[in-house]
């Protein structure tokens, strides 16, 4: 007992661990069902448009097989477990293994088939339109065409044994046979009505309905038959009674009409079925009260009391899905056909529809934030929403093509392709569109995506491919295959996976320049592909195809979904869940749970280049490796595991980068900054004021290197912030000559000092007295003060006169024009803002410009222009103190002192450039400039 009650718990721990990572089926399918049969009380079968379903329980539950044709079964059979056959349109397929595979048996007639049953385990009937009505006495391998009097549709067979056996027709007519259907004699009914399906409760009592709530009953063996009224006038498709008590029938049809009788048929009462869709085939699950009724849209209804109750065991949505986007692990939408939008905030369990009263199918979905996005479609179409569709607004992109693919940077701008070679884009919320003119009028393109504002890729039919480096010139990309292209994903912001028809896949590491073709050893078609992060991936496509990817697209694994049905869509809402939509309203979810997110990463994170260890805390999950991934290093032992050793290369800020791995893919990265540290150097210059007025604060400033600790010093300062760091904030306290130095230390040692000097300095005083003349004509004149170190002085003349020259030093040159007593000024600036003026008055008299000259005065330079000495001869000045040299830039550069009875003065060695000789004082009109070549 212990041993087997261990067993079923390591089953259980095994199911769950492989249900956890796989694609399950979340809601039900949205085929239209046809037929229902039961084989033994836990094994049937459901069939339709593209599909067949199987259960093992009684109809708890069910599991999709391929059925052998996407067109629409119309019935089936099956004579044990094994053995059986359906029927779509004009195809017959017989099964040997209980459906798992099919073969196709040639009938060799384009008849419309509609029934098939089982007469023995190797004799089956077929009955068909037109009268057409066939035998197989081999298992169904082959069939024969038996001839009938009727040209009448055939819609429903049943036999009470191997022997007899009645049809019913278009024509309201009964056929029966008494050898197997080897002959049929035509019964007319007098009634003017399709019949749709027949059931005997024994060889004399049968039931047949039909159209416009048709009911009829035989009790003799089918030769008479008398008309029932139903109390409606609905279509009835299908008759059965329970078969431990015959009284006891159920009968359904369109718009989820049920019937029942509890007497054999006297009288027929009305009871819920729960759909108001079509119920399209009936079974009681053999000798019990339970009956099971299938129809359009994925219905499965079933009573516990042979019709009198009905519940819903299985509901679909008829539309085909087109696109999925979720934003987080529970909230999402999806689009359809017939402007399907639906909404969910808990992973499917329920759906808001948001939809839009159109017949036209949306194609793809863009969604910006959790609550607004974008929705394109066929005719044109683009709608917008701000509050998760309970609004939409209709834009007018100015075109009737069908509108394929979207992408947006946010609300506001974002491209549309489509039909024709449409490729348009907005700037602002889809309120004004501009179409891009491109070559390729005639191609379908089918999706975009932007690495980012400026590179894009968009892809089409016939294997289009093309990039733009600007958002507005496409260049077409040439790709190796004429196959249509449907879906396109980023894996980095290089990188991308492109896939189409027939298992086209590509990939780019270069922004689309240049394709490799991927090796998927698949020829269906992909629909959607969508990457996780840089290497995890899937693919969805045709038949329940899903794949998946750990290494950017190098090899793939076909993972199971229990489906044949067409995927469409596929989208991760985070990294543990993800959702996959397509035809027939399938919608499927994928949980699979990766590695948890790492917290910390410890270890020392300000070092000198060297080795060190690294590690995090195990969190104990079974199958999971670390992948650490360092910028700046290398790791010498530990990859994977908990514990690396890890070897600095470079000094600077770099990185470790870790995340788990398990057979689900990657988790989340967690990253841990290390400063690396070499030997300190010197310092760069420090940045700052050199002179300072006194206590006030000033900002410096050496180039930050990171883990370096910086200490600073100042002398006649104080450090008030920034102290260790690259930046400093002094309050210099003491005048004069100072100094600041800074010197370095990390994890390395201490390195060597920088020092810059300082001068600090405080509101310039009163300037001296004002030297020049106070009595002056209409002229220039200059007036000099003592000048002192970094001190600006700042003249003005008032209305008396111009400055010439000089402003801003301690000598000035004014030039004065208006007669009349005026005041000079001189003001000291300096950093420190400006100090007391000083002024001269100065009287301006014409009279005193015209007095005569009492000598002459005579000045000679020579050679003039020179190659930089010159001699300069000078007469008539005897109060001249000295004569000076000015460059091109005003600077003085030269000073000669005159003595006493000199007449004659020599300047040597004068660099190339134009020169101005001044004499002073005040020798008005006898500058002399010359020129050195």
């Amino acid at each position: 007992m212990k041993k087997a009650l261990l067993f079923l718990f390591m089953l259980m721990i095994s199911l769950q661990t492989v249900f956890s990572q796989s694609w399950r089926r979340v809601g039900n399918w949205g085929n239209d069902f046809y037929d229902i049969q039961w084989v033994t009380n836990e094994v049937g079968y459901i069939a339709g448009e593209n599909i067949l379903l199987k259960s093992i329980d009684g109809g708890l539950s069910w599991i999709e097989r391929q059925s052998p044709t996407r067109g629409k079964v119309t019935s089936l059979a099956f004579f044990d477990e094994q053995s059986g056959v359906l029927i779509a349109e004009n195809s017959v397929y017989r099964t040997s293994d209980g459906g798992e595979s099919w073969t196709t048996i040639p009938l060799n007639s384009n008849e419309t088939l509609t029934d098939v049953q089982y007469l023995g385990k190797n004799n089956l009937v077929l009955a068909g339109k037109e009268g057409a009505l066939y035998l197989s006495m081999d298992a169904g391998l082959s069939w024969q065409k038996q001839g009938t009097e009727t040209t009448a549709d055939l819609n429903g067979l049943f036999f009470l044994d191997t022997d007899h056996g009645f049809v019913v027709s278009s024509l309201s007519e009964i056929l029966r046979t008494t050898n197997g259907g080897q002959n049929w004699e035509v019964i007319p009914t007098g009634f003017d009505v399709s019949l749709n399906d027949i059931y005997f409760t024994d060889d004399t009592t049968g039931y047949a309905v039909g159209n416009l709530g048709t009911i009829i009953k035989t009790t003799d063996g089918g030769d008479n038959w008398q008309y029932i009224n139903s109390g409606m006038d609905t279509d009835l498709t299908n008759v059965e009674f329970n078969r431990s008590n015959p009284l006891i029938g159920v009968v359904t049809g369109k718009n989820g009409t049920s019937l029942r009788t509890a007497n054999g048929g006297l009288t027929f009462v009305a009871t819920g079925s729960r759909t108001t869709e079509d119920l399209h085939a009936l079974s009681f699950l053999h000798e019990s009260n339970m009956v099971f009724a299938v129809a359009s849209s994925g219905y499965l209804i079933v009573s516990n009391n042979s019709g009198s109750s009905w519940g819903i065991r299985l509901a679909g949505r008829a539309n085909d899905y087109t696109a999925v986007q979720f934003t987080t692990d529970l909230r999402g939408f999806i689009t359809g056909d017939n402007g399907l939008i639906l909404l969910t905030g808990n992973g499917g369990s329920t759906f808001v529809d948001r939809s839009r009263p159109i017949s036209l199918p949306f194609n793809s979905l863009f969604l910006t934030s959790n609550t607004a996005g974008y929705i394109s479609g066929n005719n044109g179409n683009i709608i917008n929403t701000t509050n998760s569709g309970g609004n939409w607004t209709t834009l007018n992109p100015g075109t009737n093509k069908n509108v394929n693919g979207l992408y947006f940077f946010n609300l506001d701008r974002g491209y549309a392709v489509g039909d024709r070679g449409l490729i348009t884009k907005t700037e602002n919320r889809g309120l004004n569109w501009s179409e891009i003119s491109t070559q390729e009028g005639e191609t379908n393109f089918k999706d975009i995506v932007f690495f980012d504002e400026e590179a894009g890729i968009i892809i089409g039919e016939e294997g289009f491919v093309s990039k733009t480096i600007n958002g507005e010139n496409w260049i077409p990309i040439s790709l190796s295959t004429d196959k249509d292209l449907n879906a396109i994903t980023l894996l980095d912001e290089n990188t991308a996976i492109l896939v189409g028809e027939s298992g086209t896949a590509f990939k780019t590491s270069d922004r689309g320049t240049s394709w490799e073709k991927l090796n998927v050893s698949s020829q269906v078609n992909f629909n959607d592909v969508e990457f996780l992060d840089e290497s995890v991936g899937f693919i969805a496509g045709d038949k329940g195809w899903m794949l998946r990817t750990f290494d950017a697209g190098e090899t793939w694994e076909q993972l199971a979904t229990g489906t044949f049905q067409n995927f469409s869509g596929l989208s991760f809402g985070d990294l543990n869940v993800g959702y996959a939509v397509g035809e027939n309203g399938i919608f499927y979810q994928y949980t699979c749970q990766v590695p948890q997110e790492i917290t910390t990463i410890f270890g020392e994170d300000n070092i000198c280049l060297s080795q060190q260890i690294y590690t995090i805390q195990d969190l104990e999950e079974e199958g999971t490796s670390y992948e650490w991934r360092i910028d700046g290093g290398t790791v010498l032992e530990g990859q994977g595991t908990t514990r690396a050793v890890i070897r600095w290369d470079r000094p600077g800020r770099n990185a470790i980068m870790l995340r788990g791995q398990n057979n689900c893919g990657n988790g989340v990265t967690t990253a841990m900054e290390v400063v690396v540290s070499e030997q300190p150097k010197q310092t760069s210059i420090i940045l700052g004021e050199g002179v300072v007025c006194i206590n006030t604060l000033e900002s410096y400033a050496v180039d930050s290197i990171p883990g370096t600790e910086y200490v600073w010093q100042a002398t006649g300062g104080v450090v008030r912030g920034g102290q260790g760091t690259a930046n400093i904030t002094i309050e210099w306290t003491n005048l004069s000559d100072q100094s600041l130095s800074v010197s370095t230390t990390n994890p390395c040692g201490p390195g060597p000092s920088s020092l810059k000097p300082i001068r600090v300095i405080t509101l310039p005083e009163q300037p001296s007295a004002i030297e020049g003349p106070t009595r002056v004509g209409i002229q220039e004149a200059e007036y000099e003060i003592i000048g002192l170190q970094d001190i600006n002085y700042q003249w003005k003349a008032g209305n008396g006169g111009t400055i010439v020259s000089g402003q801003g030093t301690n000598l000035v040159r004014i030039n004065w024009e208006n007669e009349g007593d005026h005041e000079l000024y001189v003001t000291p600036m300096n950093a420190c803002n400006q100090g007391p003026s000083r002024t001269l008055t100065v009287n301006v008299n014409l009279i005193t410009s015209l007095e005569p000259q009492e000598r002459e005065v005579s000045i000679n330079v020579f050679p003039n222009p020179s190659q930089g000495d010159l001699r300069i001869t000078v007469f008539g000045m005897p109060a001249l103190t000295e004569i000076e040299v000015i460059n091109a830039l005003g600077q003085k550069i030269r000073t000669l002192k005159t003595e006493a009875g000199r007449l004659v003065y020599e300047v040597n060695q004068l660099p190339k450039g134009l020169y101005l000789l001044r004499f002073k004082p005040g020798y008005q009109g006898y500058n002399r400039r010359v020129l050195v070549d």
